[in-house]
């Protein structure tokens, strides 16, 4: 009877101190607790590999010789599976390290493992079998995260943005809040596709301390994208960009670019290429809709001599192509490891992309584009990560082909990969002298 009233006070312990930590992650308390610091990574690894083995130590024949192997077997099928249904969906088209497949092949084990645990004797055995779940969970997003640096911190990964919305935001924006004033505002917007109708999720805008000043200046703006798979909060978070519009505008008395971030995709695994087409009218919600919402709600007035586009991935292909084909709007581009011009996986999937259009698709090439147009007044960043091989030659081709259409282009290779390593700090290393092309002082 004791031994019963003792498990169950342990397991209500547990569950009661699940419940807190969750309580508390909610409540913001652990969000600024890095996730990229390799130290604690590598340390939350080893807990989650320390946890499955353990689960699996027993002194029992048939385990070992029998239940044990067909666990891990049946880890590795569902393991495979899961890798061919995703390729088949196009859920994933991009190569990724082995270790991911690994890490994920544990975490189902983990799973796996639980019923098998639980109703054996041993409570330290039950416990580490349930605690492998979320150890392994953990340790297998820490390993993307030290490679993509998808989220910085705990808050990130939550989507805790700090963003006003709602009430707060319209306040702000009617009032002259000191703290909108020294530091500026991230504000969450859902941005009207009023002649689009494309179907988007809500997006962000940063205002910098000068927008809440009178007389109000013409403050320059950057339509800031992201890629796939992606979120419009990537760039506050992962990319760093407001902490980086925030320091610019700081050295600069408070004036730096407003910060943009819509959403082009309108799903996390929806790849637009940010054209009108069978994934909705991405282009026009990016070339009439967006405009018409900051000139009409911001009330910042339409220059294209000071308003650009920024993107990572797929955004930065898509900075690349809107601001060639539509120097109207936009006359600035950064282009952060792009491709040569919006692709679909193959050349049918892409031609699909346009409805089967051929001349859609080629008019939304950059090289025919600047092969065939001269461009005055526009300038063009392109870089790529030092790992990325591919995106170099790609930057490097795209530069000399805008300079060669009259475009004021710069090229260079960052630090990292394809991943936020290299975009955040290239974001950071562009926006001085981009700033000065957008005639901040």
């Amino acid at each position: 009877m004791m031994w019963c009233t003792r498990k169950t006070t342990l397991t209500a312990t547990v569950i009661v101190v699940l419940l807190a930590a969750v309580f508390a992650a909610h409540s913001g308390v652990f969000d600024d607790v890095p996730l990229l610091n390799p130290t604690v990574a590598h340390a939350v690894e080893l807990l989650a590999l320390a946890g499955l083995t353990g689960s699996w130590i027993r002194r029992d024949r048939r385990w070992l010789l029998r239940t044990l192997p067909l666990l891990l077997a049946s880890a590795t099928a569902l393991t495979a599976a899961t890798v061919v249904l995703l390729r088949l969906t196009d859920t994933v088209r991009d190569r990724y390290p082995p270790m991911f497949d690994l890490w994920f092949a544990a975490i189902v084990a983990a799973v796996l493992g639980i019923p098998l645990a639980l109703p054996r004797p041993g409570v330290i055995r039950r416990i580490t079998a349930v605690a492998a779940v979320p150890l392994t969970l953990a340790g297998g997003l820490l390993f993307v995260n030290q490679i993509y640096a998808v989220w910085p911190n705990v808050g990130d990964l939550l989507d805790h943005t700090g963003a006003l919305s709602g009430g707060d935001l319209e306040r702000t924006l009617r009032g002259t809040s000191p703290d909108a004033r020294a530091e500026g505002v991230l504000g969450a917007f859902d941005m009207p596709a009023t002649d689009s109708h494309f179907a988007h999720r809500p997006g962000y805008v940063y205002l910098p301390p000068a927008y809440f000043t009178a007389p109000r200046p013409d403050l320059p703006v950057l339509l800031v994208l992201a890629g796939v798979p992606g979120w419009t909060s990537q760039w506050p978070e992962a990319g760093q960009a407001v902490t980086t519009d925030a320091t610019y505008a700081a050295e600069h008395h408070g004036i730096a670019p407003v910060l943009v971030f819509a959403d082009q995709n309108g799903a996390t695994y929806r790849d637009t290429e940010c054209v009108d087409g069978q994934n909705g009218n991405a282009e026009t919600f990016l070339t009439v809709d967006i405009p018409a919402f900051v000139t009409a709600t911001l009330h910042l007035r339409h220059d294209p001599e000071t308003w650009g586009v920024v993107g990572f991935s797929e955004g930065g292909t898509c900075a690349a192509d809107l601001v060639i084909a539509h120097p109207d709007v936009y006359r600035h581009l950064v282009d952060l490891g792009g491709e040569p011009r919006p692709t679909l996986r193959n050349a049918q999937t892409t031609l699909q992309l346009y409805n089967g259009s051929v001349t859609d698709e080629e008019a939304h090439d950059p090289a025919r584009l600047l092969a065939t147009h001269h461009y005055d007044g526009v300038t063009a960043w392109f870089a790529a990560g030092a790992d990325d091989l591919r995106g170099i030659a790609t930057a490097r081709e795209l530069a000399r082909s805008a300079a060669t259409a009259g475009i004021t282009s710069h090229e260079f290779t960052g630090s990292g990969g394809h991943n936020w390593h290299f975009a955040s700090t290239a974001f950071a290393r562009v926006l001085p002298p981009l700033g000065s092309d957008l005639s901040i002082r």
